[in-house]
C-alpha cells in the first residue's frame, strides 16, 4: 500500500492475505450519509474537491481547481469526487477533471468512460454514483 499526497494505491494483499481496505475521503457535513470502504486489490484511489483549498469572498466559496474554459474556479456545488481506478495518476486526473465538469457532465463522462466515481455536493449533504462505483459495492 502506498500513499502519496493522499491518493493511495494497493497492490498485492497484506500478510495475512487480507486485501489493502481504505475508507474513502469525506468532506464534513457527508458524515451521516455513510462510509465507504475500498478494497485497493489492485486499484488506486483519489478524491479531489473545494473542502480542504478554496477561498470565501463575499459569502461564496471558491474552489482551488479552475476551469479551463472560462479561467475561473469550478463552481458546481461539487464538494467532493473520488474515483477508483488502476492508475493512482489517472484516478487522481480523473477526479480532478470531473470536479471541474460537474455532477451532470461530469457523471455522463463518467458513465460514457466507465469510471468508478463517488460524487459529494454541497447543499443537502447529496451523493451520487457512477454505474461503475455502484458496481463495486454489490
Amino acid at each position: 500500500l502506498a500513499e502519496i499526497g493522499g491518493e493511495l494505491k494497493g497492490r498485492g494483499v497484506k500478510p495475512d492475505g487480507t486485501p489493502w481496505w481504505a475508507a474513502l475521503e469525506r468532506p464534513p457535513g457527508f458524515e451521516e450519509t455513510g462510509e465507504y470502504i475500498a478494497a485497493l486489490h489492485g486499484l488506486s484511489v483519489a478524491t479531489s474537491g473545494d473542502y480542504i483549498r478554496y477561498f470565501e469572498r463575499g459569502g461564496v466559496r471558491y474552489a482551488h481547481t479552475l476551469d479551463p474554459r472560462s479561467g475561473m474556479p469550478a463552481a458546481h456545488g461539487v464538494a467532493a469526487i473520488t474515483v477508483l481506478h488502476e492508475s493512482c495518476m489517472r484516478a487522481d486526473a480523473l477526479a480532478t477533471a470531473l470536479g471541474v465538469m460537474g455532477l451532470d457532465e461530469g457523471m455522463a463522462f463518467a458513465r460514457a468512460k466507465d469510471i468508478a466515481a463517488l460524487f459529494l455536493l454541497r447543499g443537502q449533504a447529496e451523493e451520487h454514483m457512477s454505474p461503475a462505483f455502484a458496481a463495486m459495492l454489490e
